[in-house]
């Protein structure tokens, strides 16, 4: 009978609270909850520095790729499935050896895929290195069908691994009703890269715009709420809708960060979700199949249209949006929704 596995990816310090770690908690919560086991022996917490700095963090990693290779021949059997994330939260050397070493014992890797850097970063050197390692696995599991197209015709992925989509994140919490609505808009997450709030509307800033998150900036418009837990937000947010947006223009979503959006899930959706607000994205982005389909918000190509928009709705129109976000609240809080898309890779 097969097996399931996974690696626990790290834990990294110094990011304050954001989708970095809590993602990745929620995949570890989510796996065992399906009764994978898990391949790893501990937790390692490594040090930020820009994700990069290999020589603080190498005391940590030293055996680490070694232990990870011994588990494999002392736990797993041909056909087993070894699910890791990818990329990592932080790269290591060795990362690629783990992969090529399960697949040579007919261990079936799947790939989580949380990010594409080479891809948002435009640096053909890191496409070449994950197309190489993505193409070992036996399935990935990716953001969205525009992701899959990525991954076909610019990482050259061939035709042998398995792709099943998630479209978005689930965001484990307790079953609190936020009623919060003081505000118009609530937005949330690494404030020091979204320099668009430096050039948010009037009209939009009149009508308030709540930020939560790490880095506020003194030329950012709207009204900083402070910084809470991955649960605790859930509960502290504030705002009639939540705000998917990034990169660094009110007009559109733009630079490597904004135009990321068309392939990529913003975990910051997931977190206005579990909230229960009705979310406002952009209409070129992957997410808005999503809010089209669920009918759980709006999608605009730029943030001068938020006012317009919202003012053009009916108090029923907004309650519906609401309700539905509140039905898709229910298996997001939960993992239901992942839970399902992970299974589905290892058919």
């Amino acid at each position: 009978m097969r097996k399931l596995f996974y690696i626990r990816d790290f834990d990294v310090s110094g990011v304050g609270f954001n989708a970095l770690n809590k993602s990745r908690k929620d995949l570890q919560q989510i796996y065992e909850s399906l009764s994978f086991q898990r391949l790893d022996g501990k937790d390692l917490t490594l040090q930020d520095e820009k994700f990069q700095n290999l020589r603080k963090n190498s005391k940590a990693l030293s055996g680490y790729v070694d232990s990870l290779l011994d588990r494999i021949d002392a736990l797993c059997s041909p056909g087993d499935f070894l699910f890791m994330d990818f990329p990592f939260a932080i790269k290591f050397l060795g990362f690629s050896k783990l992969v090529s070493y399960a697949r040579e014992k007919k261990v079936k890797v799947v790939f989580f895929i949380h990010d594409l850097d080479g891809i948002r970063f435009r640096n053909t050197f890191l496409n070449a290195l994950d197309s190489t390692c993505l193409d070992m696995a036996y399935s990935l599991i990716s953001a969205s069908k525009e992701m899959n197209k990525v991954l076909k015709e610019s990482l050259r992925i061939s035709s042998r691994p398995k792709i099943v989509e998630y479209e978005y994140w689930d965001y484990l919490a307790k079953d609190i009703r936020n009623t919060k609505k003081k505000a118009l808009l609530c937005f949330a997450g690494n404030l020091s890269k979204s320099t668009f709030l430096s050039q948010l509307p009037p009209s939009l800033v009149d009508r308030g715009i709540f930020l939560y998150g790490k880095g506020m900036q003194n030329n950012y418009l709207g009204s900083y709420q402070g910084e809470f837990d991955d649960n605790q937000i859930v509960q502290e947010i504030d705002g009639l809708f939540g705000l998917v947006w990034d990169g660094n223009s009110a007009k559109s979503c733009s630079g490597n960060f904004g135009t990321y959006l068309r392939i990529n899930a913003s975990h910051k959706f997931s977190l206005y979700v579990a909230a229960g607000k009705p979310v406002i994205v952009w209409k070129e982005s992957a997410l808005a199949k999503v809010v089209k389909a669920k009918k759980i918000g709006i999608a605009v190509s730029s943030l001068d249209e938020i006012p317009y928009r919202i003012s053009s709705l009916s108090l029923a129109e907004y309650e519906k949006m609401e309700e539905n976000t509140l039905h898709l609240r229910t298996d997001l809080i939960t993992g239901n929704h992942l839970k399902k898309v992970i299974l589905s890779a290892t058919d």
